[in-house]
């Protein structure tokens, strides 16, 4: 009789009709609960939000305001080729509008928060092509957009918003190959190549590389299950060729920096640099087991864990093989790059790695680990395709319906409490308090009791499931890199330290015995001669010493602050002008000891110089802008030009429209050859790569519109039409 009762009472609820809106209405809760310190009117500052990325913005929106370049950023290293680093998104037309037409801590939060919806609004359509469940594919949907790495990885809002361009591009790949009507094709062709533009637009270019590997898994999954045919992989591949050359303003420049920059010249060890350590697997089932949650110090790098019901919903899929039915070729597949994407984040403790070391330009990237993005999108869609068949087998009534195995989430469970007991004797200086050490076996328990009451058609539990996978996610990932870590922009900027006397001071940072000091001085107008980006340029002077500070104009040397100590300024002596007039040269050996260089009238060029000695002229900076330096001039004789400006060779030097030649100085700064009859030099960035990479761009656009007008016009012809809506119901009939 109680059987009887149950099989009605679970075909009368069929959770579908109202589990998607309340799937929905629990993400716009968490979407807003990460947008509220932007709507208070406060900016996200943890890690590199505050200390890298806030202080490149400010440049580029003050730039964008005066109608000037924003490509060459004096303020960092001396003056750094800041849109060919790439992490600036420069050239990217949201990056554009944003910063162009509104304040810069609205632009800046926006541009953070913006890629969640857009994320969500991918998965959602992604899963719900592959597995026709609408509860489901919202459900994954929530659990990837605001799972672990998302969430801790929004303190690097370009990977955020490259990984949000995933789900899209994937579809948009489903649709290219997999659809019946030309026309649908066409338009997922066209999205492919535009989202691929935008994403290597926003010069990140390690996550395109990912999503490339998930884009050819879908294909290469459409084509075993002979759903694509090898005419529609050429046709895609294309438009991906389009959307590359499209993005040719960003990646030109990009290989321009990489060319000059430390990473060009780092050894094979250094794409392992930031493997995934295998003990990191006991997130999965102990998420705060560790102070820093993780095995090592850097926790948004490392953190692995996608949330305890997604895992759960995971292990009972994995359990329960014989409920697949026809998901069984995508669940396998998911598995399949799960494992392959695993590997790839273990690095050096897997043997995948000697092929990414071996790899052309892939093997520039470190930190292995970052693969956990595709971890988590498999993981995001095996817990939807866990949720729809654990639905559906709640739902089944009769002699259809069939025992689960629950044997995997017990033994999740049994490991869970495990680690808690014996962690902190294992691990005892790493381990966290007691209370965060047993929240895994309480995540774990709520999970797995959660799915337990689902399966006898308890509904309650399934609309719980889903508030309790939203405040798991939030309270794992806004704990790290929301809550605690906002300020006003005007509170930031007044904290920040700055020398005294002039805020415009050239400063070196002492980071002797401290953790590299970020860029946040850049936007109280310091200018650094050393700095922190990702593609660090490669110089021949030490810094450390006091004679190549004074070659490059240093005036003050920051100690930053450790543990109760303020920072401090030590101030240095006889500093170079900014600019000056040389006629002696040295040895190129004198790099080796630069005291001697620190003379007004004595330098080492590169190539070297044969020019008369005389006494030095005078050199007068009338005109100082990023990117942009008028000098005004009185030489007695050909002399050369030294600069305090970083040396690049995109620097371009005029005088009356005449050309001069352009030196390498002291190694690493900026000088050209005048004579004495040149009385003002103009100083420009015009790098070679920007030019070309505009004009790669161009010919790209110009490519993805010859593709699309071809394909057009050959469904045309085949159709015997010239009518687009008739063509499209001759080639569906």
């Amino acid at each position: 009789m109680r059987t009887t009762l149950l099989n009605r009472r679970c075909a009368r609820l069929n959770p579908t009709v109202w589990l998607a809106a309340w799937i929905l209405l629990t993400a716009i809760a968490v979407f807003l609960t990460l947008a509220l310190p932007a709507v208070l009117g406060r900016v996200y500052i943890a890690d590199d939000l505050g200390e890298f990325h806030l202080p490149l913005r400010q440049f580029y929106a003050q730039q964008l305001a005066r109608g000037e370049s924003f490509d060459w950023l004096p303020s960092l290293y001396g003056g750094f080729y800041v849109s060919g680093e790439g992490q600036l998104g420069a050239y990217h037309p949201l990056h554009w509008i944003l910063y162009r037409w509104l304040p810069l801590s609205v632009a800046f939060n926006i541009e953070l928060i913006v890629s969640y919806p857009i994320l969500f609004a991918g998965t959602f359509f992604l899963l719900r092509r592959l597995i026709d469940s609408t509860p489901a594919a919202l459900y994954g949907a929530l659990t990837f957009t605001f799972g672990g790495f998302c969430v801790l990885h929004f303190v690097h809002p370009n990977a955020i918003a490259i990984v949000a361009h995933v789900p899209w591009l994937l579809w948009a790949s489903c649709l290219a190959i997999d659809d019946r009507a030309p026309s649908t094709r066409l338009v997922g062709c066209i999205g492919v190549a535009l989202l691929t533009a935008s994403q290597l637009l926003l010069g990140y270019p390690q996550y395109a590389w990912f999503s490339m590997l998930a884009e050819a898994a879908v294909i290469g999954w459409h084509i075993s299950q002979q759903r694509a045919g090898w005419k529609s992989v050429g046709m895609l591949a294309l438009f991906q060729v389009a959307g590359v050359c499209t993005a040719g303003i960003q990646l030109l420049p990009t290989f321009d920096v990489l060319q000059h920059s430390l990473r060009h010249t780092a050894d094979a060890a250094f794409s392992a640099t930031g493997s995934l350590h295998p003990l990191n697997l006991v997130q999965l089932v102990a998420p705060y087991l560790f102070r820093t949650r993780v095995v090592g110090q850097n926790t948004h790098e490392l953190g692995l864990y996608v949330g305890a019901m997604p895992l759960v919903l995971v292990l009972w899929l994995l359990a329960n093989r014989r409920f697949w039915g026809t998901r069984a070729a995508l669940v396998k597949a998911l598995i399949g790059f799960l494992v392959l994407a695993l590997l790839l984040a273990l690095g050096e403790y897997a043997e995948l790695n000697r092929i990414h070391a071996w790899l052309p330009l892939v093997n520039r990237f470190r930190f292995p680990c970052r693969a956990i993005v595709l971890v988590q999108l498999c993981s995001a869609g095996l817990a939807a395709i866990g949720l729809e068949l654990l639905i559906k087998q709640a739902t089944q009534t009769g002699t259809n319906r069939l025992a689960s195995r629950l044997a995997p989430i017990v033994i999740a469970c049994i490991g869970s409490v495990a680690l808690a007991a014996i962690g902190p004797r294992l691990w005892p200086d790493y381990v966290a308090a007691s209370f965060l050490v047993w929240c895994g076996p309480m995540l774990i328990g709520a999970a797995a009791a959660l799915v337990f009451l689902i399966e006898r058609c308890h509904w309650a539990a399934l609309a719980a499931m889903v508030a309790f996978t939203a405040v798991d996610l939030a309270a794992y990932g806004f704990s790290y890199s929301i809550l605690g870590h906002t300020a006003t922009l005007e509170e930031y900027i007044a904290a920040t330290a700055v020398p005294p006397g002039s805020r415009a001071a050239r400063i070196v940072a002492d980071e002797a015995g401290s953790l590299r000091t970020g860029d946040r001085l850049l936007l109280a107008g310091v200018v650094r001669v050393d700095g922190y980006a990702g593609l660090e340029p490669k110089k021949l002077l030490d810094y450390r010493t006091d004679a190549a500070r004074q070659l490059a104009g240093v005036e003050w040397i920051l100690t930053p602050a450790q543990g109760p100590h303020e920072p401090s300024w030590e101030p240095i002596f006889a500093p170079v002008r900014r600019a000056r007039l040389v006629s002696r040269f040295a040895e190129p050996d004198a790099l080796e000891v630069p005291a001697t260089l620190a003379s007004e009238n004595l330098a080492v060029a590169e190539p070297a110089l044969d020019l008369p000695s005389s006494e030095p002229g005078i050199a007068q900076v009338v005109d100082d802008r990023p990117g942009h330096i008028v000098v005004q001039l009185q030489a007695p004789a050909p002399q050369l030009l030294v600069m305090t400006e970083s040396f690049h060779p995109g620097w371009v030097a005029t005088s009356a429209g005449r050309k001069l030649p352009v030196v390498r100085v002291n190694g690493d700064f900026l000088g050209c050859v005048v004579d004495a009859e040149v009385d003002r030099v103009v100083l420009e960035f015009r790098p070679a790569s920007l030019r070309w990479g505009a004009a790669l761009s161009a010919c790209g656009l110009g490519f993805l519109v010859c593709l699309a007008m071809l394909s057009l016009l050959g469904r045309y012809r085949i159709s015997g039409t010239t009518e687009p809506c008739q063509a499209e119901l001759a080639t569906q009939s």
